[in-house]
């Protein structure tokens, strides 16, 4: 019986894959879509980077540009790295292509991949707006591959990963880029629906946008009637009693306590497991407006290092859940540090000083590791800039950008006597197991 229904569902399979009258190369070949090889790219280069799948898994388009590259240049660069996309369209109108892309997977957007198909237009920004010849044939390729496909024409819910997206839409929701510069353009996206009579939604309007499942946060401050969203506390400052300090390298009252006006308002998350330290900087040159900022955001710290060399425990208890770096907060001692960037960090020896003693303290005490080699183990001394790398939960992610910044985080792990790991030899840094991947190119 068992081999019976397997049977049967071979060949159920089987008839499924061929019952299409029409086959989706005849489609795409009247549309006038030309091979790859044609630049420069070969069938075997093109298998060897792609994988097959069921060409009824198809359930999105997703829009990418060449970053102002020709075509040959940006496939190339593509391939070199692993990547690849399902058809370019070039500035002269000219669309290139694989013959069956439902039938076969490449990656360019990895949470995406399975589903998609990814196609890219020759330019930089929002130039094809300006070529008609060029939009109009990226609009009719969408349009075959649409309904060839029963893609939905709107961009609303790409948690679904049903619709018309842009790649730049894709890094928001799951992460795995380069950076986070825009890729596809909304505008284009839009323009393109229109055309087709489909839906465009901005970013705002985008299904549970607001909500906490994006690896690029986006915060709101207004509720639906445009009203200002005050925050509530209940912890901290003017709500708590002002707790005794136990840390020697953190600021007190005579009578042992936290001085009140250093103390921060926040909510309280449970506790921690105290195996890590991730230091920050708070991008504003002032203690007191730090403070205002975390408390509008409803996010929090630990500790903050003020400019003088002072150092101030925020919270209740120094193993309160903080609310600072996501994929850290339930074991890691945040520490701000007030300086607007790292070059001004690195002028205040004082303050680095009293940075150095804290972490040292926390360390000895808490037995932490004095490196950073492995965060994923969430037991060393982090960057925020590598906790953001590893899991996102930012409203800022960039390769870019580095908070503290690296020559700080060598500067404080080598005075505590412990190991810099420069990004590089993170561990595990050259896989795709990190929402900012390492590498140099991405479609």
């Amino acid at each position: 019986m068992k081999n019976n229904f397997f049977f049967k569902l071979a060949i159920f399979t089987l008839i499924l894959n061929c019952s299409f009258p029409t086959k989706e190369s005849e489609i795409l070949s009247s549309n006038q879509v030309l091979p790859f090889f044609t630049l420069g790219i070969g069938k075997d280069s093109l298998k060897s980077i792609g994988k097959k799948r069921w060409f009824f898994g198809v359930k999105s388009i997703l829009l990418h540009h060449t970053y102002g590259l020709k075509a040959g240049e940006y496939l190339d660069k593509s391939k070199s790295s692993g990547w690849m996309v399902h058809f370019i369209v070039l500035e002269n109108g000219s669309v290139y292509g694989v013959e069956e892309p439902s039938k076969i997977l490449y990656k360019a957007a990895p949470g995406m991949d399975e589903t998609t198909i990814h196609v890219s237009w020759e330019g930089n920004n929002d130039s094809i707006l300006k070529n008609e010849v060029q939009l109009k044939s990226l609009v009719n390729l969408i349009e075959t591959l649409s309904k060839k496909h029963s893609i939905p024409l709107n961009n609303y819910d790409i948690t679904s990963k049903k619709g018309i997206f842009t790649h730049t839409q894709s890094k928001k929701k799951f992460g795995r880029f380069l950076d986070t510069g825009e890729c596809g353009s909304e505008k284009v996206l839009s323009s393109v629906l229109l055309k087709l009579q489909g839906k465009f939604f901005s970013e705002t309007e985008w299904k549970d946008r607001f909500d906490s499942g994006w690896v690029i946060r986006k915060e709101k401050f207004t509720d639906p009637s445009g009203k200002k969203i005050v925050p509530t506390y209940n912890r901290g400052r003017g709500t708590t009693s002002a707790p005794i300090i136990e840390l020697n390298s953190v600021e007190k009252t005579s009578d042992g306590k936290a001085p009140e006006e250093k103390r921060l308002r926040y909510n309280q998350r449970g506790s921690i497991s105290p195996d890590c330290i991730v230091l920050h900087f708070t991008a504003i040159p002032d203690y007191q407006k730090t403070l205002e900022v975390l408390e509008k955001r409803n996010l929090s710290a630990t500790f903050l290092a003020d400019q003088d060399g002072k150092v101030y425990q925020l919270l209740d208890s120094i193993l309160d859940a903080a609310a600072a770096a996501a994929g850290t907060n339930s074991n890691c001692f945040q520490v701000e540090i007030v300086g607007k960037d790292t070059e001004m960090l690195l002028a205040n020896q004082e303050q680095t000083k009293a940075v150095v003693r804290l972490v040292k303290e926390l360390s000895e005490k808490y037995k932490i590791p004095l490196n950073n080699e492995r965060i994923e183990s969430l037991r060393g001394v982090y960057s925020h800039t590598q906790a953001k790398k590893k899991w996102g939960g930012s409203i800022y992610l960039d390769g870019k950008d580095f908070d503290p910044g690296e020559p700080y985080m060598k500067e404080v792990l080598e005075q505590a006597g412990g190991t810099y790991y420069p990004e590089e030899n993170w561990f595990d840094r050259q896989s795709e197991n990190w929402i900012l991947l390492f590498t140099d190119f991405q479609p």
